[in-house]
């Protein structure tokens, strides 16, 4: 018996090759207005009219209107509030966004974004979401913000944040070549018309465009910051700013993943060892630069250069970099209130190397705030590349480790605040805005667990072999 899946995928194959033969496509659209009306049948299997979901969303916040209106058939109609959702669909894709304060998830807010618009508000089409703060005195006329922050933010006609819905639901929705070449085969061709209906929507899954969502910074003092998961470390690169606990801020100032190797050309010039150990020294004693992730051996060559420096002050004119040495390292400077803390962390080509941010002794950065976990952070070099994580093992941290959308720049050489770069939303991501966090959820993206192909949808597929 077939699998399902290889059938589909088989399919899928199958109408991309038809797209290359003109010569197939033609005689399937005998009439040019068969053709313009391949655009409503698209529509037609992508956007159907059901308010199932928002009623049952409804009948949780008002329970008892729900019921009344529901008790009789004869009852009378009940004039619908401007913020229902009629044009919700249950069974096309939305976008669920829970927005809760740190820890009191209990009071978060749900909304739903759909065909590129929150369902409920009368936001006009822009192709874009603001997050902005509420005004604490609204007038008449002024409920057009889609997504509010509390009160107690200052910057209050600014926007912090937008959520760009130009690739989203309507540019997934469109017509595409394939649609075409797709519903062409649906509906003049005796073969393919004769499956069931559920077996073309879910080669429709398939074949079209997945909506895509972007957040961006709008660069105002409200920083976004999107949240990094245990599970999935992200890349560091310079001038990547985070936040560690509640108020724990620290950048990346300079790092190298692949060093040069550097060779010597005089007989009287300092081997590479030598200028790297010459190197670490100057970035401890001008910096007061923690060093992390030399062997114990390289420790005490360490010990023995800076030892003759201090005595012999031997400064000169020679300059030295990081950058020159031939190996990876990674330089981040602590932000905080007190005191500004750089650390230098060394990596080993080909190798892997962990270190730990936290308030256990046990970690390589100890900071000790109430509002960092024992084990908060963790900074790997993976190899050839440095990544950070969250928590350490199968837990995460109580506060999270966050990514700013924004570079970090010195303040002195500040410039006008600008947007940042579009970052793709993803399920389960989470970005926070002060204190307030927004949850992205997709909601009926592809298959999904609770969609898995039945006994009865098996058997449809298999009889068509």
């Amino acid at each position: 018996m077939q699998n399902p899946w290889n059938f589909t995928q088989t399919l899928q194959s199958q109408l991309n090759s038809f797209m290359n033969m003109q010569e197939f496509v033609m005689p399937l659209v005998p009439h040019e207005l068969e053709i313009n009306n391949l655009h409503q049948m698209a529509r037609s299997i992508t956007l159907q009219e059901n308010s199932a979901m928002i009623e049952e969303k409804e009948q949780q916040n008002h329970p008892t209107e729900k019921k009344c209106l529901y008790n009789s058939e004869n009852a009378q109609q009940i004039e619908t509030p401007k913020r229902s959702c009629h044009d919700f669909n249950r069974e096309s894709p939305f976008v669920k966004i829970s927005v809760y304060k740190q820890h009191q998830m209990a009071n978060q807010k749900i909304y739903i974004l759909q065909d590129d618009k929150i369902i409920g508000s009368n936001q006009i089409q822009k192709n874009e979401i603001s997050i902005i703060r509420r005004k604490k005195q609204q007038h008449l006329g002024d409920n057009n913000i889609d997504l509010g922050l509390s009160s107690q933010e200052s910057n209050i006609e600014q926007v912090p944040c937008k959520i760009s819905t130009e690739f989203g639901f309507r540019h997934s929705s469109r017509v595409t070549p394939t649609i075409l070449c797709f519903l062409s085969l649906k509906y003049f061709h005796t073969r393919f018309s004769e499956l069931p209906s559920n077996i073309f929507k879910l080669i429709h899954s398939f074949i079209k465009e997945k909506p895509k969502f972007y957040v961006q910074d709008c660069g105002t003092a409200l920083k976004t910051l999107v949240r990094i998961q245990k599970e999935s470390p992200r890349i560091m690169n310079e001038n990547n700013n985070y936040l560690i606990g509640a108020d724990f801020y620290f950048h990346v100032v300079q790092l190298n993943s692949i060093p040069k190797l550097i060779e010597s050309k005089k007989k009287d010039q300092e081997t590479p060892i030598e200028y790297f150990f010459q190197t670490l020294v100057r970035e401890n004693e001008k910096y007061r630069a923690r060093i992390h992730g030399l062997s114990k051996e390289e420790q005490e060559q360490f010990q023995v250069y800076l030892e003759e420096y201090r005595q012999l002050k031997k400064k000169g004119r020679k300059q030295y970099h990081l950058q020159n040495c031939n190996r990876p390292f990674l330089k981040i400077q602590f932000d905080t209130p007190i005191s500004k803390q750089i650390a230098v962390f060394i990596g080993k080509a080909g190798y892997e190397q962990t270190f730990k941010i936290g308030r256990s002794q046990d970690c390589d950065i100890i900071v000790n705030m109430n509002t960092v976990s024992r084990k908060q952070t963790q900074i790997k070099f993976n190899k050839t590349q440095w990544e950070i994580c969250d928590g350490e093992g199968i837990r995460q941290s109580a506060n999270g480790t966050w990514q700013s959308l924004q570079p970090y720049e010195l303040p002195l050489l500040a410039t006008k605040p600008k947007q940042s770069d579009p970052y793709l939303i993803e399920d389960k991501m989470e970005i926070k805005i002060c204190e307030n966090i927004f949850k992205f959820e997709m909601v009926g993206f592809g298959v999904s667990k609770k969609r898995k192909l039945t006994n009865t949808l098996y058997q449809e597929l298999t009889q068509y072999d």
